[in-house]
């Protein structure tokens, strides 16, 4: 322990002017970091990638075009810009489908260098795959570009946005992850408006350009002045508890808490929770995505038009952040199995709304639904790997999840226009999907978590004081790069 207590103390010595100067636990600093990080994934989401896809495919059309007939007007027909959105639909499948698999390596990286090394390549390469996609004038580019920008924004930056609330937090982490969630529909309900506007001002290809420059803008000056990978590092403890001088006797209850085992990823891999969790992040990332990605000729089919669909934009951006937040805060008081069983039922029912659409009300309240949702099912999910299984290893662990989620992403979109192409209408797909996630919550139910974790996971376990002067965390002892290993696995 006292091994320990003196690298927490020498770590306080260190501490720079920054955080020095910050009157409270620099952990709320690092979760606005970590919102801001989160939004700046938008490029490379669902919901930013859609705005792009018509003016792509006339893009391509252009060109096709232009090499059938050369030195002849262009003139684009409804018929030759559709057969360009089923390049961009296919460039997008297989380029998610593809950029699910260095997501795992992203993790591990991040566990062996720290975040804030790991962030800062993660969005040099994004900000030029952002440029990269400005330029692309064929399908290959094309497949490319989103292989790039799905992999580095949807998927690297999304998991290293979700471990760097993860790390500050513990005891707080649903009410944190609840405040972190904000993000989305922030994002959900803004980023689409600033997209419109450039490409209104500028064209897509310029707009694509620009958003990768306002990334740099935004996330460099945080990097170099405000990031810090972990409470530990500059003498902290997660959720700002206090060191106090301690008897012995005092040490293993008051320490425990945060000397928990951390489990490996080959450990939670074995574990019957972990499965569960799996199944439900990418059941729910494909059928979200894919309500998403196909919304506009979804809701035309439905008799409405693309501008009726802003309303669906709107309403799910005020109802996922409302019960994101208070979601969060029920994630430190009740199971996290149970918030997940609630929130799989009402995804399940935000589809059956989805199927019921058929006019500007309805697709409102499909948003609503929808949104409220997705904020349960993120309360249940998001705090749920650090406190089943621990900080230490956690980039592996949701390395290894992010990679099902990315691939499951890609398979909604492509299961859904499937479904209309062979079938006539999207109505067989959708109930295929409320179906799922009924049975889906059934499983919910048996996610418990490991025994060796049941008093941090499980918040009936402990109480909730209001200033506490708890022991000591799993990353002490000697530093590896930035990112030091559990000196201690277990309280001593």
């Amino acid at each position: 322990m006292a091994t320990d207590a003196a690298s927490l103390e020498a770590a306080s010595l260190r501490r720079d002017p920054i955080v020095r100067a910050t009157p409270f636990f620099y952990g709320w600093v690092m979760l606005g970091v970590a919102m801001i990080t989160q939004y700046c994934t938008s490029p490379g989401q669902t919901y930013g990638v859609a705005l792009f896809n018509k003016h792509i495919a006339t893009s391509l059309a252009t060109e096709t075009f232009k090499a059938a007939h050369p030195g002849q007007e262009v003139v684009l027909t409804k018929q030759l810009i559709d057969a360009e959105i089923v390049t961009v639909t296919t460039a997008y499948l297989w380029g998610t489908i593809l950029a699910a698999f260095p997501v795992p390596w992203i993790g591990a990286l991040a566990d062996r260098w720290g975040l804030r090394k790991t962030v800062t390549l993660v969005i040099v390469l994004f900000g030029l795959a952002c440029m990269f996609m400005s330029q692309v004038e064929g399908p290959y580019a094309l497949f490319v570009a989103f292989l790039a920008i799905r992999t580095l924004g949807q998927g690297s930056l999304t998991l290293l946005a979700t471990n760097t609330a993860d790390m500050w937090f513990q005891r707080k982490l649903g009410f944190a992850n609840g405040i972190r969630n904000l993000s989305a529909p922030i994002a959900f309900g803004t980023f689409p408006v600033i997209t419109i506007a450039l490409i209104s001002w500028f064209g897509w290809q310029q707009a694509y350009f620009a958003l990768g420059v306002g990334v740099w803008a935004i996330m460099f000056p945080i990097l170099i002045f405000v990031f810090r990978n972990h409470p530990e590092e500059v003498g902290q403890l997660p959720d700002g508890e206090k060191r106090s001088a301690r008897k012995d006797s005092e040490s293993e209850s008051r320490g425990s808490f945060f000397m928990m085992p951390q489990l490996t990823l080959g450990e939670a891999l074995t574990e019957r929770s972990f499965w569960i969790v799996l199944s439900f992040m990418t059941m729910w990332a494909m059928i979200g995505t894919a309500l998403m990605f196909m919304v506009v000729p979804y809701v035309e089919s439905r008799g409405l038009s693309e501008e009726d669909a802003q309303v669906i934009f709107w309403t799910m951006a005020i109802s996922m952040a409302s019960c994101q937040f208070f979601g969060g805060i029920l994630a430190d008081y009740f199971k996290l199995n149970y918030l997940m069983v609630a929130g799989s039922v009402m995804l399940g029912i935000g589809v059956l709304v989805y199927l019921s659409i058929d006019s500007v009300w309805m697709a409102g309240a499909y948003g609503l639904t929808f949104g409220m949702a997705q904020g349960v099912a993120a309360a249940g999910s998001n705090s749920l790997l650090a406190r089943y299984y621990g900080r230490a290893h956690l980039g592996k662990i949701k390395g290894f999840q992010m990679m099902s989620v990315v691939g499951g992403s890609a398979a909604g979109p492509f299961l859904m226009s499937q479904g209309k192409e062979l079938l006539g209408s999207y109505d067989s797909v959708l109930w295929l999907f409320a179906t799922m996630l009924f049975v889906q919550a059934v499983a919910c139910f048996f996610a418990t978590p490991p025994a060796a974790r049941e008093e941090v996971a499980d918040p009936s376990k402990y109480s909730h004081p209001q200033s506490t002067t708890h022991g000591t965390a799993p990353f002490t002892g000697t530093s590896s790069g930035d990112q030091p290993q559990p000196a201690l696995q277990t309280a001593d």
